[in-house]
């Protein structure tokens, strides 16, 4: 079987259409990048198709003179480095790519650039066996000096001037044009990212398993769009090399990528963001995220209980606080409990024998010490203010007053999804009950935990944060009631 090949070079994109010469019905094929393989794989697509012919889309200006574009194109396709044994044709063109466009637009249906590119190449085809076929003569030498091949058809008979199958024929072409446009231009949106985030899932592949079980693998956990899609990719691309192994793959990948991945074998790793002030709910939602189930991270978090750091906590207190914000690189393999437990290593590792000083010497725990960061870290974010606000918050600790601090109940609404206001009849309440909340709110920067450990050596029992981004702090209520009206018109109402 001998193919013909059309090629429509565009500025990123080269569109590839073919037909096979004894039955010739051009269909979208292919869309080619611009890489520095561009060569490699047009020759690859050459012997693989048994291609006789090569067919390029000659643009010229309305007086048919070359221009710019014919230059270029002409450069492109000796970037090719077609063999010599292979015939070029050029094909006059005439807008071909906005023809393809407009036809897509015309079905109300996605389409990809690649799409567009791989129909023009079909109108260029389709251009060049028309004329082809209507000529009687040796078609004129082309611009590298090739000549156009002669028709396979056989020259029909003069008598037979009665053709009742020329318009059957031309339905059937013209539908099978659409079709496989139709079906290149799903293919294509398959090959696709699933999602435009990173949602990772680790994928486990047993040795032996069938391209066919691999893409169904991935298809049920949402790690690509299509299984079909995936194994026309992998069975087209001649990849017979798909390797067992755990891997963590990423829904925003692309199949060319995930097949790559597993094709190589690479043991792939990720980095595991875990942000200051975030709550134990947002932390697991993270993990998910990152491919993790939230039965696992349940089961992890019971797991780790035994860990130096949290061991003397009651049984029933929640490790809020207590995963340190951090990058976390982890590979396939790393399961969810050790990840838990690096985040418990790196936040012991950060206590020095230091700041475990300061602490007792502000008459706290650790675990009050972390509790009371967490609020600071809530409070203000800024490392040069926060000592400040400890400071605040350690007086009225000593003095027996309420910290008066919003976000503590605030945190109740978050994690209960429950309107709440300074009414509310929780332990978390400071507005309404002495001490510090059971438990912390959020984890925290180091800066917040060493600001408790080492307070400012001021003196004052009021702070607000202003319309300005500044935090004000006053040493009387009458102070602090002058600064609210003075700076905090908008957030305190």
């Amino acid at each position: 079987m001998a193919n013909l090949l059309a090629l429509d070079i565009g500025e990123k994109r080269i569109g590839v259409a073919i037909a096979d010469v004894s039955a010739p019905f051009p269909a979208p094929f292919i869309t080619l990048e611009a890489s520095e393989h561009l060569a490699s794989e047009f020759k690859a697509i050459l012997q693989k198709y048994a291609v006789s012919g090569v067919v390029i889309g000659y643009p010229r200006n309305q007086n048919g003179q070359p221009t710019a574009q014919t230059a270029r194109v002409e450069h492109i396709a000796s970037l090719l480095k077609i063999p010599d044994d292979i015939p070029v044709y050029w094909q006059d063109e005439s807008l071909t790519s906005v023809k393809a466009e407009e036809e897509l637009k015309r079905r109300k249906k996605p389409f990809a650039k690649s799409a567009v590119d791989a129909l023009a190449a079909t109108y260029i085809l389709d251009d060049y066996i028309k004329q082809r076929g209507q000529s009687n003569s040796q078609s004129p030498e082309t611009p590298t000096g090739k000549q156009l091949p002669q028709s396979p058809h056989k020259k029909p008979k003069q008598k037979n001037k009665k053709r009742p199958f020329i318009p059957i024929i031309g339905g059937l072409l013209f539908a099978t044009v659409i079709f496989v446009s139709s079906v290149t231009s799903w293919y294509l949106r398959a090959l696709s990212p699933r999602s435009a985030s990173d949602i990772y899932t680790v994928v486990s592949i047993t040795t032996g398993s069938s391209t066919q079980q691999i893409a169904r693998t991935l298809e049920e956990k949402k790690v690509i769009k299509s299984a079909k899609a995936f194994t026309y990719y992998v069975k087209l691309n001649g990849i017979n090399s798909l390797q067992a192994g755990d891997y963590r793959l990423s829904s925003k990948q692309s199949v060319k990528d995930i097949v790559q991945i597993i094709a190589d074998g690479k043991v792939t790793t990720v980095n595991v963001l875990v942000s200051p002030g975030l709550r134990l709910d947002q932390i697991k939602a993270a993990l998910i995220n990152d491919g993790y189930t939230a039965r696992d991270i349940d089961a992890a978090l019971l797991a780790v209980r035994d860990h130096p750091l949290i061991k003397d906590l009651p049984a029933a207190t929640k490790l809020e606080g207590y995963l340190f914000p951090d990058t976390y690189r982890i590979g396939p393999a790393t399961t969810v409990e050790e990840l838990l437990r690096m985040m418990l290593d790196n936040f012991q590792s950060k206590i020095t024998p230091a700041m475990m000083a300061g602490i007792k010497a502000q008459g706290l725990t650790l675990n009050q010490a972390i509790i009371l960061a967490s609020i600071v870290q809530k409070e203000v974010r800024d490392p040069k203010i926060q000592p400040t606000v400890a400071q605040v918050f350690i007086k009225r600790l000593n003095q027996g007053m309420v910290l008066g601090s919003d976000v503590t109940y605030m945190y109740v609404g978050a994690v209960t999804g429950r309107q709440v206001d300074p009414s509310l009849n929780s332990p978390y309440n400071t507005r309404r009950f002495s001490g510090l909340p059971p438990t912390p709110i959020s984890n925290f920067n180091l800066t917040a935990l060493e600001a408790v450990s080492d307070p400012s050596k001021t003196d004052y029992l009021y702070f607000v944060a202003g319309d300005d981004g500044k935090t004000y702090f006053s040493y009387t209520l009458d102070e602090h009631e002058s600064a609210v009206n003075k700076y905090c018109t908008k957030l305190c109402n």
